[in-house]
């Protein structure tokens, strides 16, 4: 350091000293210190070189820092790297733990934090702002949360943006002035424009620690130079420390009692202002100050409790002599009526073996019994096995029985069928032979008066010859001729027969029919009346005739020689009359007959 900027020091010292006269509320250090400082500070270029350290900024800020600066919070070098696992825990005191228990209390701190894991910038911001809104009496010392309105608010910090989660808790230390960032930087000669880092997850140091707490509880910090701060704690590395928070370090080491560094640090000459802090140093950091009366009164409530749980305690171990004491009495009674209940067992033991004995032979006639019930058992099975295999035959044979009458109603019943159906095959029978009787006879009669025909015919046929060579010529029509030669068939009929034999023989054979059809009936009687009836009307016609022609005979007597010719002409037409008039009776009694037969041997066959 040159020599100008050591006179600049001390005649800032002068006019420090001066204000410090002048206004109480300057600073707490005392005036001894002061002249101390002064007198060392007149010393020569050469012994001030060794003694004061050299600061790269020639500005007064390496000597001093003003009063009301922000805490600085710009990250070291060594706290930018993430430190490695703690292998040996830091030992946390009873008044660390104590603050700690009583700031879970009071919803300052999470649950959860543990008093050895270390503190984290983040937490500590957030624990500050929760400290000061819930501990804090007076409301022009407390910092509330910071809101954020888009294109309005300024960001502090380059890596705390508004999704952070504790961005209001930071952001409003940052506006508060209590900690260095890009809000506090603007007023500053050489600020540099370049990005201002909070490194929330880095672990927070111990010039933070005390920096951050002392500008929240201190609206006015004293002004402090390296003499002072070395003076008032004997740091052997001030060099290490940063000017801006000497003015916090001189703050809380100037209170009339113990302040954050001895309260989190101890004893010490080293104060390595960036060697991490543990969440129970940062607990005894917000317990200090104005927070202290709350937190004292919470760990009174904690120590009342603890008070009362040692009373609970001890009255338990009252509880628990009186308890022994009874026991052993109880035991001692115990112990008489276990003596008993030995006797006892005894005796019962006794009594049981005689109990066993009697269950003994009483299981030996069971058992005897068992086997008796055994084998009525299996008899009772092989006999119910028997009756239903007897039951089960039983209703076999009745079922057998059931079926044989059936067997024989069917049976009786298709053979009284049989019987009918035979008897009726056998009146069929009977009346087709009565129908072919009939038949045979009307064909015999229509076959006989055929015959006799044509012996007539063939008689006239010898008597148109004798009178054709006795000179009469007889003329004879082509019709008459051709049936009178005809073929001996039983459908043709003689032409000339006698009229009266045929009448005769016609009647004597619808005698005999009609005798035939009283003995049948039904269809074959029918049948056997509609020959009878042909036949009638045959004999019918053939009278008729001969009356006609007995009539012409006698007309043919009267003129027989004067109309020969006629009257062997006449005899002609009366004979093929005659003879047409058999034919067709022939004729249709052939066929009658011939359905008949037809319709009886279909009959027959159905």
């Amino acid at each position: 350091m040159s020599l100008p900027s050591v006179e600049i020091k001390n005649a800032s010292l002068e006019d420090n000293k001066l204000n410090e006269s002048e206004s109480s509320q300057t600073t707490p250090v005392s005036a001894p210190a002061h002249s101390l400082t002064i007198e060392q500070s007149k010393i020569d270029c050469d012994g001030m070189k060794d003694s004061i350290p050299d600061f790269e900024s020639p500005t007064p800020r390496s000597s001093f820092s003003p009063v009301g600066i922000p805490a600085p919070s710009a990250v070291s070098a060594d706290l930018q790297v993430h430190p490695g696992e703690v292998l040996v825990p830091a030992v946390v005191d009873q008044f660390q733990g104590q603050a700690l228990a009583a700031l879970r209390v009071l919803k300052v701190i999470e649950a959860e934090a543990l008093p050895g894991e270390l503190c984290t910038r983040r937490e500590y911001a957030r624990w500050l702002v929760a400290a000061s809104s819930a501990l804090s009496r007076n409301v022009v010392s407390k910092v509330y949360p910071s809101m954020y309105v888009e294109n309005v608010t300024e960001l502090a910090f380059d890596d705390i943006i508004p999704e952070d989660p504790d961005f209001s808790s930071i952001q409003g230390l940052a506006e508060a002035g209590l900690i260095s960032s890009k809000l506090s930087n603007q007023d500053l000669l050489n600020y540099n424009r370049g990005p201002v880092y909070f490194s929330p997850e880095s672990p927070l140091s111990r010039q933070d620690l005390v920096s951050w707490k002392m500008a929240l509880e201190k609206r006015q910090l004293p002004e402090a130079d390296r003499e002072i701060l070395y003076q008032l704690s004997g740091f052997i590395d001030i060099d290490k420390i940063n000017p801006d928070a000497w003015p916090a370090l001189v703050a809380d080491l100037s209170t009339g009692e113990p302040g954050i560094i001895a309260l989190a640090f101890g004893c010490t000459r080293l104060f390595q202002p960036n060697k991490p802090v543990t969440k129970a140093q940062a607990a005894v950091a917000i317990a200090t100050g104005e927070a202290s009366d709350l937190v004292s009164e919470e760990l009174a409530r904690i120590e009342a409790e603890s008070v009362a749980e040692n009373a609970v305690s001890a009255h338990n171990a009252l509880v628990a002599e009186v308890e022994k004491d009874v026991n052993a009495n109880f035991e001692k009674e115990l112990s008489i009526e276990r003596e008993k209940i030995d006797a006892f067992e005894k005796m019962a033991e006794e009594a049981k073996r005689e109990l066993e004995r009697i269950r003994a032979e009483r299981e030996e006639e069971n058992m005897v019994l068992m086997k008796d019930r055994a084998a009525i058992s299996a008899e009772t099975k092989i006999l119910s096995r028997l009756r239903r295999e007897v039951e089960e035959q039983l209703e076999s044979m009745i079922n057998d029985k059931v079926e044989i009458s059936y067997e024989r109603e069917r049976i009786s019943k298709l053979r009284k069928e049989t019987e009918d159906e035979t008897q009726e095959i056998v009146r069929l029978q009977h009346e087709l032979e009565v129908e072919r009787k009939a038949l045979s006879m009307a064909r015999a009669w229509a076959e006989d008066e055929a015959k006799r025909a044509r012996e007539q015919a063939k008689a006239l046929e010898e008597a148109r010859e004798q009178c054709e060579r006795q000179g009469v010529k007889v003329v004879v029509d082509n019709d008459l001729h051709e049936e009178s030669v005809a073929g001996d068939t039983w459908v043709n009929v003689g032409k000339q027969v006698a009229v009266e034999g045929t009448i005769s023989r016609g009647e004597t054979l619808v005698g005999k029919l009609k005798i035939l059809a009283s003995e049948v009936k039904g269809k074959s009687r029918e049948f056997i009346d509609k020959i009878v009836q042909r036949i009638q009307y045959l004999i019918s016609v053939l009278r008729k005739w001969a009356s006609d022609a007995g009539a012409k005979a006698e007309e043919l007597k009267d003129g027989a020689v004067l109309k020969a010719r006629g009257s062997v002409q006449e005899m002609q037409q009366t004979t093929a009359g005659f003879s047409s008039a058999v034919k067709e009776g022939a004729k249709r009694v052939a066929g009658d007959c011939r359905e008949g037969v037809e319709k009886l041997t279909q009959r027959f066959r159905t």
